[in-house]
């Protein structure tokens, strides 16, 4: 048989190119086209997978479990039945056992005892005992109170800017709360669908190994030539490489899961399956803007701006001494004395004047800032809401179209090779689309999680979508 680079033998042993065999297969098939249009959520590797999908049929339902002793691959717990509820029950575990949450707790304690701290007297009375016992005259004996006023109200402004922090730290506790929802999130959607390639580059190796092995005994039968031998180890060699890859990647995913945990797995529960139906995108009837309003990003900004236009207030009234006044009384060498006696600074070398322009220079600074992170936040949640309704939408035709058609293909493929419908270059083609179509659906699956776990974060609903609202 010669040998032709790029070429695939069909049933009437006409050599053709690979592009030509499957589109005369997708032709025989009459395949429906899915037509996603020019969406930028998706790319040409996801949309090939998807068309794809109506050609070829895949393996059963997979489990995030490793592949069993014989070979087959287990079934997973269907998809429609799971809930938030799991994943809301580890979540509540990481808030609790979290450094991030940990450090964050105990910066809202010290914002919570700041404002309670500069709510307070800005001055504490003063006492003061005078006694003199001079020979031969009587001795003097007084005491003084001294008292210095807060006449300008100092107290009361810093007072104000303590509140504005604690409001800012709050709001920070609630970002870094759920950010580190999203992003265990995250990282347990993309652990799943690593374990579930795992799975399947499992099986692509242990088909293409009994392949390899079933073309080496019709080599040595003489039922085939030296190339269709090689094709077989070729493939086998490639099928070992990618498992090999696919174990990396999922190395580096649960290197991630951890550290997105923040401690030790040993202490944790087991790891949640993600709910069995995709989440409908809704705002609650709340426009665009009310919702980067609520963000706990925009909050913190937002009280972070106000505290420094209540610094400037503060800064203004610093510049200004407060009067001292004490009261004496007593007796001075036998006489009884009483005295009041008033003094106040004269700010003659320092007027303060410069800690008040950067004060307003700061307050302006955070408005400018203010303003660019409400535009970002809102562009993200466009952004956000188009990928997850580009990605969901994929997902759905997915299911719609391509899943129903991956029932027992690898089982229909391997009965057809067996009695000789197909070939082994058609076999190892067909074979090859089957598994890759399913990598590429296990794949979608998790970017279109991703995609809106991504959605909650920048619509500020991720508690809400925990309790089920």
């Amino acid at each position: 048989m010669p040998q032709q680079t790029g070429t695939v033998m069909c049933k009437k042993r006409r050599n053709i190119t690979a592009k030509e065999y499957l589109g005369e297969i997708m032709r025989n098939r009459k395949i429906e086209y899915l037509r996603f249009g020019q969406s930028p959520g998706l790319s040409l590797k996801m949309i090939t997978a998807m068309l794809l999908a109506t050609l070829l049929l895949p393996l059963p339902t997979l489990a995030s479990d490793t592949g069993r002793a014989d070979g087959k691959v287990k079934t997973a717990v269907p998809r429609a039945t799971r809930s938030t509820g799991q994943i809301a029950a580890f979540i509540k575990r990481i808030w609790l056992e979290s450094p991030l949450m940990l450090e964050a707790n105990a910066k809202l304690q010290a914002a919570r005892n700041q404002a309670r701290a500069d709510s307070k007297w800005l001055y504490n009375p003063e006492v003061e005992f005078t006694v003199e016992d001079n020979e031969g005259a009587d001795k003097t004996k007084l005491v003084g109170i001294s008292q210095t006023i807060d006449w300008n109200g100092k107290a009361r402004a810093a007072g104000r800017v303590a509140r504005f922090e604690l409001q800012g730290a709050i709001a920070e506790h609630d970002e870094t709360r759920q950010n580190v929802a999203v992003d265990l999130l995250t990282a347990l959607a993309e652990y799943r669908a690593s374990k579930e390639v795992l799975i399947l580059s499992a099986e692509r190796t242990r088909l293409m190994e009994r392949f390899a092995a079933l073309e080496a005994r019709r080599f040595k039968a003489g039922d085939i030539d030296q190339s269709e031998y090689n094709m077989a180890q070729l493939a086998f060699s490639e099928a070992l490489i990618q498992h090999a890859d696919a174990e990396s990647t999922l190395g580096e995913k649960r290197l991630a899961l951890d550290s997105a945990i923040g401690f030790s797995a040993n202490k944790m529960m087991a790891l949640p399956a993600l709910p069995g139906r995709l989440p409908k995108l809704s705002k609650n009837g709340r426009s665009a803007d009310e919702l980067v309003a609520r963000l706990p990003a925009i909050r913190m900004r937002q009280s972070r701006n106000s505290a420094l236009r209540a610094s400037i207030t503060r800064a203004q009234r610093d510049r200004f001494a407060d009067p001292t006044l004490t009261l004496t009384g007593g007796k001075d060498t036998g006489a009884r004395l009483i005295g009041v006696s008033v003094s106040i600074p004269f700010n003659v070398f320092n007027s303060y004047k410069a800690e008040v322009d950067v004060a307003k220079y700061r307050s302006a600074s955070e408005a400018q800032s203010l303003q660019s992170a409400y535009y970002i936040a809102k562009s993200r949640l466009n952004s956000s809401r188009r990928k997850y309704e580009l990605t969901s939408r994929a997902w759905s035709a997915w299911n719609s179209r391509g899943s129903r058609a991956l029932e027992d293909q690898v089982d229909t493929l391997d009965k057809k090779f067996k009695v000789g419908e197909l070939s082994a270059t058609e076999y190892l083609v067909q074979i090859q689309q089957t598994l890759n179509t399913r990598i590429a659906a296990e794949e979608l699956y998790s970017k279109t999680w991703n995609a809106w776990f991504e959605w909650i974060k920048v619509s500020g609903s991720v508690e809400q979508w925990l309790q089920g609202e």
